[in-house]
């Protein structure tokens, strides 16, 4: 029988091996902590938050470090992958951008920021109808956010802007109608997002009076838009058409300096461009 401080010291021992075989273990081998047998550490929620705080704000480029740093530890992380996904369209990268969101509706087909970015992918494309019908998959998505439901309408108010413009008389009257509540429901539910002040905004710049346009709420819905996204190059590109169209020519310069030191390439700011070049 052994004696009680015999027993005390073996135990002591006992203890001191196996912290140290695993202190060695977790030196040694650090690549192998998450496999099985050991604790896995799932990426913060705070992590994501900051990337969509970034995404917001159009600080791509940070947000897309923040989505590859949790992709090293979680390649199958919906949420990071949906980022990645946005900053790849955003850079009209669409083909890299589908690959992932598709990859996305597989695991989960309800994923509403998946189904909204595919949406405005095949807007660009022009493939309307099919446009239409991922809004409405997400729009009945037990998912669905209040921003993701703003965006949604703001993508309807785009698309019924698009085949107004497109559909002669018949599309204006059918269409026409439309654009505008589904941009104003964009801004009740969402007024935080840049895009619901850049779609109302550029709807009032562009539309006629007659049916709603006015100069100088576009000027206040695109600073906004600006106020929320320092870095959105669009909405500075389409508050530099509005400034012109204003007669504002001091503003006009800032905004258009602006815009071609956020993104030369900006399709608005190559509008701009060619417009200006026609009335030479």
């Amino acid at each position: 029988m052994y004696t009680k401080r015999f027993r005390v010291i073996l135990i002591i021992v006992l203890s001191c091996l196996w912290l140290s075989a695993g202190g060695y273990y977790l030196a040694t081998k650090p690549a192998d902590r998450n496999i099985a047998g050991f604790f896995e550490v799932p990426p913060a929620a705070g992590e994501i938050e900051d990337a969509y705080a970034l995404l917001t704000a159009r600080r791509d480029a940070q947000a897309l470090r923040i989505f590859e740093q949790i992709l090293s530890n979680d390649p199958g992380n919906i949420q990071a992958r949906w980022g990645t996904a946005e900053v790849l369209r955003r850079e009209n990268r669409f083909q890299d951008a589908e690959r992932i969101l598709i990859d996305n509706l597989e695991v989960d087909p309800q994923h509403p920021p998946s189904l909204l970015t595919l949406a405005y992918i095949s807007y660009k494309e022009d493939a309307l109808a099919q446009a239409g019908e991922l809004i409405s998959r997400a729009l009945r998505s037990p998912q669905l956010s209040r921003q993701d439901k703003g965006l949604a309408y703001m993508l309807k108010g785009a698309i019924n802007s698009r085949r107004s413009q497109g559909g002669w008389l018949f599309g204006k009257l059918i269409y026409g109608p439309q654009i505008k509540g589904y941009f104003l429901k964009a801004r009740e539910l969402a007024p935080q997002l840049p895009e619901v002040h850049l779609g109302l905004g550029t709807f009032y710049l562009l539309a006629p009076k007659i049916a709603g346009g006015n100069l100088q709420l576009a000027i206040e819905e695109l600073r906004l838009a600006l106020d929320l996204a320092p870095d959105f190059a669009t909405a500075s590109a389409r508050l530099t058409q509005a400034y012109k169209e204003a007669g504002d020519l001091q503003q006009y310069d800032y905004y258009i300096k602006k815009t071609r030191e956020l993104d030369p390439e900006n399709e608005v700011l190559q509008e701009l461009s060619a417009d200006a070049k026609i009335n030479r």
